[in-house]
């Protein structure tokens, strides 16, 4: 009886010590607000600003080409895919121009059909795959992707 008493004695004074130890105990203070605003504005400075895109017929005179549904409808999806998901997906996009960027300077410049086809053809290189056989000497140093210009395709 005496032993259990002593046992159990010596386990409520183990307990208050440990429990007065950490009430005692001071932890690092964390100033989380500061080192959010420190995450956020290097990430700011490491991506790049897309800023809001116009629309594709925005400047051009009102024509057949561009006011007949078939464009309305590839300009609309090409503005809302543009603004409002491209800056969440184009971030590991290979080239440049991203894809979207190629297809509104491949419409533009040389109309809807050779455009579609020719924004299919980007579409169906744009993967990793497809990126063993692009030659790293094409990289823009700048923006760190492979430069591929509106104008190898006439």
């Amino acid at each position: 009886m005496q032993n259990q008493y002593q046992k159990a004695n010596r386990t409520f004074f183990l307990l208050l010590v440990f429990v007065l130890v950490s009430l005692g105990a001071y932890s690092q203070q964390i100033d989380l607000k500061s080192d959010l605003l420190l995450i956020d504005s290097v990430v700011k400075q490491q991506m790049p600003v897309t800023g809001h895109r116009p629309y594709i017929y925005k400047n051009q005179p009102k024509t057949f080409r561009n006011t007949n549904p078939v464009s309305l409808i590839y300009g609309g999806s090409l503005y809302v895919y543009q603004n409002m998901f491209s800056q969440h997906l184009s971030a590991s996009c290979l080239f440049n121009p991203t894809c979207s960027d190629f297809s509104k300077q491949a419409v533009e410049n040389y109309g809807l059909i050779k455009g579609t086809l020719l924004s299919f053809d980007r579409l169906s290189r744009c993967n990793r795959i497809a990126a063993t056989d692009l030659d790293p000497g094409t990289i823009d140093p700048h923006v760190h992707r492979f430069h591929d210009a509106i104008k190898k395709y006439k």
